[in-house]
């Protein structure tokens, strides 16, 4: 913004004008070049102001992110600018500290940002015409047709998570049946529940067009020449970082190694198992934000990242949002989750988290400042969601008091 002192010349300014007598055109007109040229550089310098202040957020941020990060088992960061990384870091250890150190090519598994990666997949389809969104599937768990986009944006129509299922060792063929037993509470498109199971069906839908997951996935990785993106079977010589609990006594506390996740990779892949390293997730980010036009166009990214419904899932999470909650808003797009500020909707954050037993992940990004982050966990621990959110509330305040120092 320009600022008061900017004010103050231009009144000074405009006194010495009032009081020089122009008797000719030519006069006028070098005294209009100088104002011309003193106003813009007053912009440059407000434009440099903002670009100033937007860094040394960022830098306050890194300093706490730095100063805390040691408190998890082992991560991997990523601060992106306009499509570029301008802050990357890993630490800790894939299993225990005799292990070998987490690396920028480290796999994690990234529960339900899977969701995430799994659309862009499929955007990359739509994007060559390989897949419509709006075609109806008749599947046969479901009593309704529903079509891609009801799928990723959990409007089927079905209320069944199937996470209990899940998580005491359901096959999928298990839980497919227990989701054909189920009763729909509205048509599809009319109402929202999230869920892993019906998330999932991307594969049944995909597999009665001749298509695949594994296909869908290989061609995200060929196209974005990375080879770190991978469901199971994964290579057992790949680097993977495997989950964690916390764990204390009365005399200290202490991270224990937990197998890796054994159903939901396995059971609802395209919802949760997907695996990703640091760089892999990098190449994803500029895929799904504008920064690889040569792959996919903004108008198939904008059908991604538009809201279809509203939610109130956020309403639940022990989150500090750094304004009141009744001002938080909260949609799903297709695959990736919306919240605005109603005082600031402009400033939105497109993101999506993960939580699976020993792991959490985030992945966001602020269109408005075209600013976005990656953290990735092998630790049970609510850490890189909320520093994924302080991250936008940078972003929303005239001030940076909601970067805690």
């Amino acid at each position: 913004m320009i600022n008061k002192m900017f004010y103050s010349r231009l009144i000074l300014f405009k006194h010495i004008f009032d009081e020089v007598y122009i008797y000719s055109y030519i006069s006028f007109m070098r005294i209009f070049i100088l104002f011309l040229v003193f106003f813009t550089q007053q912009l440059l310098a407000a434009s440099d102001f903002t670009r100033a202040d937007k860094a040394q957020r960022i830098e306050t941020f890194i300093k706490n992110l730095n100063a805390h990060k040691n408190e998890v088992h082992g991560g991997a960061i990523a601060i992106l600018y306009k499509g570029h990384v301008v802050y990357k870091s890993t630490f800790g250890y894939q299993k225990d500290k005799f292990s070998e150190h987490i690396t920028p090519k480290t796999l994690f598994p990234l529960a339900s940002v899977s969701k995430a990666v799994s659309a862009s997949a499929l955007a990359l389809m739509v994007e060559d015409g390989t897949l419509s969104l709006d075609e109806h599937y008749k599947l046969p768990y479901l009593q309704n047709p529903v079509t891609m986009k009801n799928i990723l944006s959990h409007t089927t129509g079905y209320r069944f998570s199937g996470n209990n299922e899940i998580e005491v060792g359901y096959s999928r063929a298990k839980l497919l049946k227990t989701l054909e037993a189920q009763k729909p509470v509205c048509n599809p498109g009319n109402c929202y529940s999230y869920s892993n199971t019906t998330f999932s069906l991307i594969e049944e839908a995909l597999n009665s067009k001749s298509l695949n997951l594994d296909a869908a996935m290989k061609k995200l990785r060929d196209m974005l020449h990375t080879n770190e993106i991978q469901i199971e079977p994964i290579d057992p010589d790949t680097p993977v970082a495997y989950p964690h609990v916390v764990r204390s006594t009365k005399r200290r506390f202490f991270f224990k190694l937990l197998p890796m996740p054994p159903y939901y990779p396995k059971v609802v892949p395209a919802a949760a198992g997907v695996f990703a390293s640091l760089d892999g997730m990098i190449e994803v980010f500029k895929l799904n934000f504008g920064y690889r036009p040569d792959l996919i166009s903004k108008e198939t990214l904008d059908i991604f990242h538009t809201p279809v419904t509203p939610n109130y899932d956020l309403m639940r999470w022990n989150i500090d949002w750094g304004f009141p909650k009744k001002k938080l808003r909260s949609y799903y797009g297709l695959g990736w989750r919306i919240i605005q500020n109603v005082d600031k909707p402009e400033k939105s954050l497109i993101f999506h988290s993960g939580h699976i037993s020993g792991v959490r992940s985030f992945i966001g990004y602020l269109p408005e400042e075209e600013l976005g982050m990656i953290f990735l966990t092998n630790q049970d621990d609510a850490f890189s969601v909320k520093k994924g959110f302080e991250f936008w509330g940078m972003f929303l305040n005239n001030n940076n008091k909601y970067v805690k120092k």
